[in-house]
């Protein structure tokens, strides 16, 4: 899903698809024209770090990848290597960063600065290497800090912002596109929509579920247009089309569905976002079994579905339809 997740971002930033150059256990190398590290870094939620100038090849040549790596005319310079389970015990990233930072000081005359340095280069072992300059880092602790139990209005339910970002990213939906939330819950998705820019609107059956969620987005300081009505009738009632519905329907279990079972209700849900989404828009959808998706429904292309194990008795299926 983080791959999925990156590709998507990446896509949606640069306007158009983005291609994979190279994938390894902890590596992502993506070909997306002149994308902004910083930009890209500032919307995914599964990653950690984004790199420019990426650079991939054999283990054994990780010291002159990383030396190869333009560090721009920065004064000052650290090398960070990171080693997953495929590179190897044999593998000494310590090593690989001290020679590293050996040869860019012979070549570039720049100074090594552990602490504050003005260029960072990192490097990735796994069953190849990669290196890059680091462009920007995910705010992963910032997302923690927007969490469910950490916001005035909470269930134990909902979902963490990391995959509620992720999922706002599956859709492609960029900056100013209009993104909706027909089961608003307590504002997750709207939440981290409205931060990555988007139009976000959202409803809910749930009066309490609409005056909570209006609650957390104030609380961050943020907007969005929200009603109450049932999911059968969100196109009218927030005044559709949109570019992208992204939504965690309640399932029966733990979430209140007005005495609908979750197949009903999913149903009427892929009804009314037929009738919502521009062709081409995207809806990216949690579901407790594949089985409830739409399949063979020609209004729909199945992109994608990634398993999320949320505990022993709950799998969130996250589909990405787009709309034909």
């Amino acid at each position: 899903m983080a791959t999925a997740e990156a590709v998507a971002a990446a896509s949606a930033l640069a306007g158009r698809d983005a291609s994979i150059v190279a994938r390894d256990e902890i590596a992502l190398v993506l070909e997306a024209g002149d994308l902004a590290p910083e930009a890209l870094a500032a919307r995914l939620g599964l990653a950690h770090t984004v790199m420019t100038s990426a650079v991939s090849g054999p283990l054994d040549g990780a010291v002159e990848l990383a030396a190869s790596v333009d560090i721009r005319g920065a004064g000052t310079f650290r090398v960070r290597a990171r080693r997953s389970e495929a590179a190897g015990t044999a593998v000494d990233g310590r090593a690989i960063e001290r020679e590293a930072g050996a040869a860019i000081l012979a070549r570039r005359g720049a100074r090594v600065d552990l602490f504050r340095p003005e260029a960072e280069v990192r490097v990735l072992l796994c069953a190849r290497a990669h290196a890059g300059l680091l462009g920007g880092r995910v705010e992963r602790t910032a997302m923690v800090a927007r969490a469910s139990g950490r916001r005035p209005f909470s269930l134990p339910v909902s979902i963490h912002p990391k995959f509620a970002r992720a999922m706002v990213n599956l859709s492609r939906a960029g900056p100013g596109a209009s993104l909706v939330d027909p089961f608003c819950g307590t504002g997750g998705i709207i939440i981290e929509a409205a931060l990555m820019g988007c139009s976000a609107a959202g409803s809910d059956l749930d009066q309490r579920m609409v005056a909570g969620t209006r609650t957390n987005l104030e609380h961050l300081g943020l907007r969005a247009h929200l009603t109450r009505c049932d999911v059968g009738a969100f196109p009218e009632a927030l005044h559709g089309p949109f570019d992208a519905v992204v939504t965690d329907p309640p399932y029966g279990k733990s979430t209140w569905t007005g005495g609908e079972g979750p197949g009903p209700v999913l149903a009427r849900l892929f009804d009314a976002a037929a009738r919502g989404l521009r062709p081409g828009g995207r809806m990216v959808v949690c579901v407790p079994e594949e089985r409830m998706l739409p399949h063979g429904d020609n209004r729909y292309v199945l992109e994608s579905v990634h398993h999320l194990r949320v505990h022993r008795s709950l799998t969130r299926h996250v589909a990405t339809l787009m709309r034909a």
